[in-house]
């Protein structure tokens, strides 16, 4: 079985972790890819540095990041449409993607190793615009697509077409646009829902709204939306994930569901709602026993 492992921390603590999870896998006989920022220099491992190259040296079974969400969403980006499953070892905070606890790697890596998984498709958007912007590398989404105003003094009109239909022009500091494996991230800190990730849904969450009657909103996956900004400096900031863009506001977006998914990694007796009990802190309560 072969699987490739990611991490963007360089810490030493981080790489002496990372350093016990190679070891304990290679005695376990499987075969290891790393990416470069796992590897000290002078390692002997079959080192891939982005999505060409895991397309190169594949078939790869499994795609492992090390650390928190922010890892394994550029752990996806890495994958993009390769259909390769991903799970996370969370060495983070909340981890909600990252569902393998820092402790329980062994245990986890043996049930992969004896197939007692499933996997889960989760679907993601993809971003087009009218006027090719150079530096975006990668167009799709995991979690979600936000655009802010860049001056932090005024605010922006996002105006959304949905299929053609306007919904609704947002004053204010921006607009999220989440799937969701996203609405546990930043919709969900700015007052949205919170989704199961089977849902073929979408939210529309404003950012510090300067209508109080404006709430979030969900619509199917389906829908392609298309969205125009006004802003007084002409610009605003659009992010892809954590990948960071100043955008011209003549520059119009579309945003639609991809054409593929990413696919992650469950184990036996864990499941979605465990996961929000846990990170939410929702048992808390003395009424629960």
């Amino acid at each position: 079985m072969k699987l490739a492992l990611y991490s963007r921390q360089r810490g030493k603590e981080e790489q002496q972790y990372i350093d016990t999870v190679v070891e304990h896998l290679q005695q376990q006989v499987f075969d290891l890819l790393l990416h470069e920022n796992c590897c000290p220099n002078g390692s002997q491992h079959i080192i891939f540095r982005n999505h060409d190259d895991l397309a190169r040296l594949g078939p790869v079974d499994c795609m492992v990041s090390i650390g928190g969400d922010g890892s394994f969403i550029d752990a996806a980006n890495l994958v993009g449409d390769l259909n390769i499953p991903l799970v996370g070892i969370n060495t983070g905070r909340i981890g909600f993607l990252s569902g393998i606890k820092k402790e329980n790697f062994r245990e986890c890596f043996q049930l992969i190793q004896e197939g007692r998984y499933t996997t889960e498709e989760r679907f993601l958007l993809h971003v087009d615009s009218s006027t090719p912007i150079e530096s975006i590398r990668n167009h799709f989404v995991v979690n979600d697509l936000t655009i802010r105003t860049t001056d932090t003094d005024t605010i922006i009109a996002v105006t959304v077409r949905a299929a053609g239909q306007t919904v609704n022009t947002y004053w204010g500091d921006g607009l999220i646009i989440s799937t969701p494996t996203g609405s546990t991230a930043y919709s969900m800190s700015c007052g949205g829902p919170i989704l199961h990730p089977h849902s073929q849904v979408m939210v529309l969450t404003p950012i510090a709204s300067h209508s109080l009657n404006v709430r979030p909103l969900v619509i199917p996956a389906d829908t392609s939306l298309e969205i125009e900004v006004q802003s007084r400096s002409g610009h605003y900031s659009l992010n892809l994930d954590s990948q960071k863009f100043i955008v011209e506001e003549n520059i119009l977006l579309t945003v639609t569901k991809e054409n593929f998914c990413i696919r992650t990694l469950s184990f036996e007796h864990t499941d979605f709602y465990e996961v929000i009990r846990e990170k939410l802190l929702w048992g808390l309560d003395k009424r629960n026993r």
